[in-house]
């Protein structure tokens, strides 16, 4: 097992990761901002199950092939930014819903779920990330360095998944305030959908690092 200051450590570096503003925290706040409370809380833990197949891969070493193989990772980023465009305009194509605090989320919850697993799980960026950042708390003196991997990779999740919840909540507290005024809601419907579609055009743009 790791050392206790080396989690500690982990931990704290986890937790800034996770509080900075990116890709999963502004897909969470879309789905909680256009189809609810709920819908954002199950976003997020399928989120978090994609990021743990992630952390699962990079202990068999499978990361590495996206990382080595410049064709895996197109294709990957490719499908994953096609799918996030996909999922903006069907929201965009959906009949609005007035959100309640724990409104409606207009899709099966399973659905939402799978959504969320499957869009992390087709960022490549996610896989590169745990293939450099775990690695660095590993400690092959402490003992089996795949298992050190994993253990950190579930670690990790200790603070990701509990702040993308929070922003969940956040943003359907917001959602709510839009949807009381009917031209807001419209535009609350607008922006939800133009942040997935976004998140979609900046994935395909983005460059290999």
């Amino acid at each position: 097992m790791p050392a206790t200051e080396t989690v500690v450590l982990f931990m704290a570096a986890a937790l800034a990761v996770n509080m900075t503003p990116g890709p999963s925290i502004a897909y969470v706040m879309s789905r909680s901002f256009g189809q609810g409370r709920t819908a954002g809380l199950v976003s997020a833990l399928g989120l978090g199950t994609g990021s743990l197949l992630h952390a699962i891969a990079a202990t068999l070493g499978l990361s590495a092939i996206v990382a080595y193989s410049p064709m895996v990772y197109a294709v990957i980023k490719y499908l994953g930014a096609a799918y996030l465009v996909y999922l903006g305009v069907d929201l965009l194509r959906r009949r609005r819903v007035r959100i309640a605090d724990d409104g409606p989320t207009g899709l099966p919850l399973s659905g939402v779920y799978w959504q969320g697993v499957l869009t992390e799980i087709l960022n490549p960026k996610i896989a590169l990330f745990f293939l450099s950042f775990l690695p660095q708390f590993v400690d092959p003196v402490r003992g089996s360095v795949a298992g050190q991997t994993l253990f950190f990779g579930l670690v990790f999740h200790v603070t990701g998944v509990p702040i993308n919840m929070l922003v969940a909540v956040a943003g359907s507290a917001i959602a709510v305030w839009f949807s009381r005024n009917p031209l807001f809601e419209q535009i609350r419907n607008w922006l939800s959908s133009i942040v997935l579609i976004g998140l979609g055009v900046r994935l395909a743009l983005s460059e290999r690092r």
